[in-house]
């Protein structure tokens, strides 16, 4: 898949799987809760009504719950932001283990 999103122009290294897993933020000093739309092995979209709590290049800690109830929690950066929602790179890749739970949230 990767090697087809770079033929399509998409930079994207990974397949994404859709979700709508709740994830909770923690920026800045603040809690926000927030649902996910999408996630990769090196990202995540986050789905948010309030862009203006966010910016680019700010870094974060994402918790959130494997369907099974298994807790995770990710650092990441804000890479993009738009209407939708905010982009995360996480700053460390989803190993094996993780990705299995990541298809839970589906």
């Amino acid at each position: 898949m990767a090697k087809e999103n770079m033929k399509n122009g998409d930079k994207r290294r990974h397949e994404r799987k859709c979700t709508n897993v709740p994830v909770e933020i923690v920026t800045g000093g603040s809690l926000n809760k927030e649902k996910a739309r999408d996630i990769s092995r090196s990202g995540i979209f986050i789905k948010n009504s309030g862009s203006d709590k966010y910016e680019i290049d700010q870094d974060l800690v994402l918790a959130f719950e494997s369907k099974s109830g298994e807790p995770h929690t990710l650092e990441g950066k804000i890479v993009r932001k738009d209407k939708e929602g905010i982009g995360v790179r996480f700053k460390k890749e989803l190993v094996t283990i993780d990705i299995k739970h990541a298809e839970e949230w589906q």
